[in-house]
């Protein structure tokens, strides 16, 4: 819902700079599988993250993962 108010506002130059929601009757947090976030950027290293973890889970904590360029750095 919050997305389709920021695309309603259908704006071309200005910035959206605040948006404010208001829910009722929420659930605990242990009870919803996914925080949601307007900040697209935050969403993908939180993904990148996950994966991250995943990976070092299963192949060990020294496992080298990051962005390519940087992993040609360090090499």
């Amino acid at each position: 819902m919050a997305y389709r108010l920021m695309d309603s506002a259908a704006l071309q130059r200005a910035r959206l700079t605040g948006l404010m929601l208001r829910a009722d009757d929420l659930l605990d947090a242990d009870q919803v599988a996914e925080q949601v976030s307007l900040d697209a950027a935050r969403e993908a290293r939180l993904l990148a993250e996950a994966v991250v973890d995943r990976a070092r889970s299963r192949f060990g904590a020294r496992v080298m993962v990051g962005p390519a360029a940087l992993l040609a750095r360090a090499s």
